[in-house]
């Protein structure tokens, strides 16, 4: 079994071209790469854009791996014309934060094109997978291109269809046989939580 785990990134910095993370996000980030360096993994993925780097740093310190930065990981956000804002950031007068409100997703990016952005989740996905055959691997990237990822693989009609927490993690295996199962979906324990030692571990 192959298992990836879908990271969203930190909370960015808003007003500019490719954010870093806010501190908020910063705290988000190192939240994460503490709990996720439990899970034994064996290679990590970023997107390129500095959000997701950033996200990924502290796993990277923590676990002594380098992320591979995969451009098929990037969001769909790639118009420099215009500065970044995060959805949650958006005036509630805005027609796009009128559509996230009213679960309108799709509404929120109108003219992407969606058959290429689908195309492209999938070949990252599979890009990773492929390489990592009964591995578990970290890619970081974005809230929308996970929910493009996971709705095609359950087959849903909208590509966006639920709201990742950031810094969440949504959880994807590869079975022996080739079949792909969705594990878990916007996991946010690391948030709020400590991770317990195992108990037998401690003993030892």
């Amino acid at each position: 079994m192959t298992e990836l785990l879908l990271v969203r990134h930190g909370l960015p910095l808003a007003g500019v071209f490719d954010p870093g993370l806010s501190p908020e996000g910063t705290a988000q980030a190192e939240r994460a790469a503490a709990w996720l360096a439990h899970e034994h993994l064996d290679a990590l993925y970023s997107s390129p854009f500095r959000r997701a780097r950033e996200t990924v740093a502290p796993l990277e310190r923590l676990t002594g791996m380098t992320a591979t930065v995969l451009d098929d990981l990037r969001e769909w956000d790639t118009d420099v014309s215009h500065p970044y804002t995060p959805p949650e950031q958006i005036q509630r007068d805005d027609p796009r934060s009128v559509a996230l409100a009213e679960g309108r997703y799709e509404d929120f990016v109108p003219d992407l094109d969606w058959d290429a952005f689908r195309t492209r989740a999938v070949r990252a996905m599979d890009t990773i997978l492929d390489a990592h055959p009964g591995e578990r691997v970290a890619a970081v990237c974005h809230g929308g291109i996970i929910n493009t990822y996971l709705a095609t693989m359950l087959g849903l009609p909208t590509m966006f269809w639920f709201h990742p927490g950031y810094t969440s993690v949504s959880r994807v295996r590869r079975m022996p046989g080739g079949r792909l199962v969705l594990h878990s979906v916007n996991e946010t324990a690391h948030l709020i939580a400590e991770r317990a030692v195992d108990a037998a571990a401690g003993s030892l």
